[in-house]
């Protein structure tokens, strides 16, 4: 009995330190481990929360992976430590954010909601800073669905108009 693909919509952020060198990097330290299905440019984008912070780097990345969502996770903030993550101030400034932003189980959405994560994330669809880099990596249609939300490319969210970095995650 062969192990499921689990595939994951991973969003990228940072606005501290070099965000971009930061977001290239952590990408690297996923994709050793993990299948690399397609990645976004990077973007510029507002803070959003309310706390006085400037701009944030931004990106989207797709993976596979044996890993469950929450050995994801724990992966995630293993590598957001590493590049010096602190959570004192929610939605505050930081070195890197990475989130789980959707998942599939062989190609099925996983719907998860623990106390340390919910499955899709529930503010993904109002958010562009996720929504337009997801919508521009070429994906098979079941990857470009929001789970309760709908497709990617609908979303109003995903029609916003961003500052683009003239790079990519993968460069």
């Amino acid at each position: 009995m062969s192990a499921a693909v689990n595939t994951y919509v991973i969003a990228f952020g940072a606005n501290l330190d070099q965000p971009v060198d930061t977001l290239k990097s952590a990408y690297i330290k996923l994709a050793i481990s993990w299948k690399v299905v397609g990645t976004s440019g990077l973007y510029r984008t507002a803070p959003v929360g309310g706390v006085e912070q400037g701009d944030f780097t931004n990106a989207v990345a797709v993976f596979e992976t044996e890993l469950s969502p929450t050995e994801v996770l724990d992966e995630l903030h293993h590598v957001e430590n590493e590049f010096g993550r602190t959570r004192e101030v929610r939605w505050g400034p930081r070195t890197l954010d990475l989130d789980i932003i959707a998942a599939w189980r062989d190609g099925v959405p996983v719907l998860m909601d623990t106390p340390d994560l919910t499955i899709p994330h529930p503010r993904a669809f109002e958010r562009s800073f996720v929504t337009v880099p997801w919508n521009e990596i070429a994906l098979p249609s079941k990857f470009r669905e929001l789970p309760g939300h709908g497709s990617i490319d609908q979303l109003p969210s995903a029609r916003d108009s961003l500052t683009v970095i003239p790079e990519r995650l993968d460069e």
